[in-house]
């Protein structure tokens, strides 16, 4: 058996594990998608990946399980087009061109959450760096408000 194979093998073993014991939990965190079985608290989430939300923010929803490996968070919010600057610079993100921000993978995922791409969209990016976590966000400006989808892993 080859070793990619095996590495292979082990990671399905551990989806399949993890999948189980969320799958049996009947705990629910605040501001879970309805539908993703989660086992962090949205606050241990951000604290984890080192991610600052506007106090503000609104239909806040994510999804983290600290027991994949990476440990992914996908995070989606709305609040006022006039805070995403502060939000970029407490948390450390630099501004991406629409041509950048659509090949991330936060891009696919708000894709998949309905999200579908208009004029004055963008993004930002935080390279691991000091937190070892690269966190890639999009944003979606209609009128005044921004809906926001964020995606962080290791």
């Amino acid at each position: 058996m080859s070793k990619r194979y095996r590495m292979a093998a082990r990671l399905v073993a551990a989806s399949c594990m993890t999948l189980l014991a969320a799958g049996c939990s009947d705990e629910k965190f605040a501001h879970q998608y309805p539908d993703v079985d989660v086992n962090v608290s949205l606050e241990q989430a951000l604290r984890d990946h080192r991610i600052e939300i506007p106090k503000n923010a609104q239909d806040v929803q994510y999804s983290a399980n600290s027991e994949l490996e990476g440990y992914p968070l996908y995070l989606t919010f709305k609040d006022s087009c006039s805070e995403m600057k502060t939000f970029s610079k407490q948390n450390k993100f630099t501004r991406l061109s629409w041509e950048k921000a659509s090949t991330t993978t936060v891009a696919a995922a708000a894709q998949g959450r309905g999200w579908t791409h208009r004029a004055g969209d963008y993004g930002f990016q935080r390279d691991p760096g000091a937190t070892s976590k690269r966190v890639s966000v999009l944003v979606s400006p209609k009128g005044s408000v921004c809906h926001v989808w964020l995606d962080s892993w290791s």
